[in-house]
């Protein structure tokens, strides 16, 4: 007989047991990120360090991946013009300028982090090598690349698209609407994407993309001459 029936009552009035489903254990918070020190790996100011406030969502490029990206692009950064749309750490911008980039535009929304770029740019008195703007990567860019096509039309361009990795899925028709609007300006560049190793790099805008995969890490580079213009 099942446990909490009485033999005398009708089937109507039994009362079963209850039984509770087990509960599962509350997850543990992940640690959160300390902030840290990133160093410059390269170029004049190979050595100097950049501070990283630990925040999860920013996600610097691991010093191993950025060498090996710059082995891979170390020509095309001398005396080129670079946008970082997605600034994070401004470590990239701060790399290039190290090796020899003529001037530097990052774009960053995040106020704290906006003001962790600020600070480095200060601790290194890159103010006049590195632009620093706040605001969406998707709605500011346009102005600086104007800007800066005005400037100097013959400028070799470095565009890092190294948004957080779930943008790749969420934002990837406007990330391909940036990649085809600097095309539509531009046609002397590099485009580097920053991904995790599952992204299909088909899915992108342009074509030979040199796919390289560090880890978790996917990184894929291509020329402004290989996107089609509108």
């Amino acid at each position: 007989m099942p446990p909490g029936v009485h033999p005398n009552l009708p089937e109507s009035r039994q009362i079963l047991k209850k039984t509770h489903p087990t509960r599962a254990e509350p997850q543990a918070r992940p640690p959160k990120a300390k902030a840290t020190m990133l160093r410059v790996i390269g170029g004049d100011m190979r050595g100097r360090k950049v501070r990283y406030n630990g925040d999860r969502s920013t996600r610097p490029m691991r010093d191993s991946v950025r060498e090996n990206l710059f082995n891979l692009i170390g020509m095309q950064i001398k005396d080129a013009v670079v946008f970082d749309p997605f600034g994070g750490t401004g470590i990239l911008a701060i790399e290039s300028i190290s090796r020899g980039a003529r001037h530097a535009f990052v774009i960053e929304q995040n106020r704290r982090t906006l003001n962790q770029i600020r600070q480095n740019i200060d601790d290194l008195q890159l103010q006049d090598r590195i632009k620093l703007t706040p605001g969406d990567a998707f709605r500011g860019l346009g102005r600086l690349m104007h800007e800066s096509h005005q400037q100097d039309p013959d400028a070799w361009w470095v565009l890092y698209l190294c948004p957080p990795y779930e943008m790749f899925q969420s934002r990837l028709d406007d990330i391909n609407r940036m990649i085809q609007f600097v095309r539509s300006i531009h046609d002397r560049g590099t485009i580097v994407a920053e991904s995790d190793n599952k992204f299909e790099t088909e899915q992108l805008t342009g074509d030979h993309w040199d796919v390289r995969k560090y880890g978790l890490t996917q990184l894929a580079i291509t020329d402004l001459d290989c996107v089609q213009p509108d």
